[in-house]
């Protein structure tokens, strides 16, 4: 019997992509509740015959789903959570996970005390060298790691080309939780968690340097201190094409990895630096396991076998991302670093 999916909301543009997946598949069957009837009626232009409501607590008692896929904006995403995870329904949120690290919290609280599964969706975590890279290196294949450094972004959500839709609440503090810095630090955040777990120290640097019309920030660089390593994330929205080399590259005491960005002729490629080899020398990536080369495969997969939710889309990362931004946007308010981790009585 199909699988029954839930897709409540479709404000987040990482949506389509992952609705296209799933109703190209025969094991699923797909209920999408949002409450603006023109992204209703595109879903239903593009994706035929899936079930459609206007909210999200009619399609959750109707459909009974057996995963909820949130895709609102970040300060939403927590209610939406909250009402999956009562209802029974194993949750997936798209990244950031939240606007404010006491969202995340509830989300974590509501699954947990509802016993189902939550998966926060980085996107590179799907991409086999960056997983590759980073398996190595926490393995220990460089050696004790120093410097973490991964860069992302692009032109702007609206010189990028998203939907309306999506723009509307990226360019909004209190829906998103900050502009460029939200979108993109939390990638390379997400990594270095998993890598070198909970920093003990943080420092930010968040502006606007370029576009005066919008109220968030365009630019950030983000800083976390380990006791022998430390991790730079940068973010922009000020990008004059694609950002050259994001990385992430790794440095340790033996060798550095350092990830290639895709290219219309060529997939991600990872490079060994060291002694020996000072150009570069080509790892041989392992391709994804079989059915979970896709957030929508990983996660049925995990439904099928019962494993838990783990690596880099682990609530506990996602989590943990969430405090180290928290700490972030506190380090550059005050303008000094912030200690880890956070005092319950912080609230932004």
């Amino acid at each position: 019997m199909p699988r029954r999916i839930a897709i409540l909301g479709l404000t987040h543009d990482h949506v389509w992509t992952h609705l296209t997946e799933l109703v190209q598949r025969d094991d699923v069957e797909v209920a999408v509740a949002e409450p603006r009837a023109h992204l209703r009626e595109q879903a239903a232009a593009t994706h035929g015959a899936i079930r459609l409501y206007d909210d999200a607590a009619s399609l959750l008692e109707h459909e009974q789903p057996e995963a909820a896929l949130i895709f609102t904006d970040n300060a939403a995403a927590a209610n939406l959570v909250e009402q999956a995870a009562s209802a029974g329904a194993a949750v997936m949120v798209e990244k950031p996970m939240a606007n404010r690290l006491a969202n995340a919290d509830r989300m974590v609280v509501a699954c947990r005390l509802a016993n189902v599964p939550l998966m926060v969706n980085w996107p590179t975590a799907w991409n086999p060298a960056i997983r590759a890279a980073l398996s190595m290196a926490r393995a220990g294949a460089i050696g004790e790691i120093t410097r973490f450094t991964f860069r992302g972004g692009h032109a702007g959500p609206r010189a990028f080309g998203v939907s309306d839709d999506f723009a509307e609440w990226l360019y909004d503090p209190q829906r998103n939780g900050a502009g460029a810095y939200m979108d993109y630090s939390g990638y390379g955040t997400s990594m270095a968690r998993w890598l070198l777990g909970m920093p003990s120290r943080v420092q930010a640097t968040i502006g606007r340097l370029r576009t005066d019309d919008i109220a968030v920030d365009d630019n950030a660089v983000l800083t976390l201190r380990y006791p022998r390593a430390m991790a730079v994330i940068e973010a922009t929205w000020t990008a004059a094409g694609p950002v050259p080399q994001p990385g992430p590259i790794i440095s340790g005491a033996q060798a550095s990895l350092v990830v290639l960005p895709r290219t219309s002729a060529a997939p991600p490629r990872l490079l060994r630096y060291a002694a020996d080899t000072p150009q570069g020398e080509p790892i041989i990536v392992p391709p994804l396991p079989t059915g979970e080369e896709t957030a929508m495969g990983y996660l049925l997969a995990r439904l099928d076998d019962g494993n838990p939710i783990d690596g880099l889309v682990s609530p506990e990362v996602g989590r943990d991302t969430q405090e180290i931004l928290e700490a972030g946007l506190l380090a550059d308010r005050q303008g000094t670093s912030i200690s880890l981790p956070l005092p319950l009585t912080i609230a932004l």
